[in-house]
């Protein structure tokens, strides 16, 4: 469940930058080939990390979780929208100052 919130709110984030950028007409700050790059650079490191962390000693004593409730659960949405929007706000914010100070306001 950590990595599935982790890897949803950055790629929350993702989508809400480039669709500012489409609604907005600025223009869109990352090629296709630099979304895959990045995909491929913040998913592995950190599934590798969570892949590699010690299990809890108690783990094989819980219950199993229901069939029916989901992998990620309401308040874990609400936490990937809000670290999601987070994370787009600044971004966009540093993208929208750069371009106006070093690209002409283009």
């Amino acid at each position: 469940q950590k990595f599935v919130a982790f890897i949803m709110s950055v790629h929350i984030a993702e989508v809400m930058q480039i669709f500012f950028c489409i609604v907005t007409g600025i223009p869109v700050m990352r090629t296709p080939l630099q979304i895959l790059f990045l995909i491929l650079v913040t998913d592995l490191p950190p599934s590798i990390a969570l892949g590699m962390e010690p299990g809890d000693k108690s783990i094989l004593l819980e219950r199993p979780r229901p069939k029916n409730e989901p992998v990620v659960l309401g308040w874990m949405w609400v936490s990937m929208v809000l670290n999601g929007a987070v994370l787009s706000a600044v971004i966009i914010a540093v993208y929208i100052i750069s371009l106006m100070l070093y690209c002409d306001g283009r």
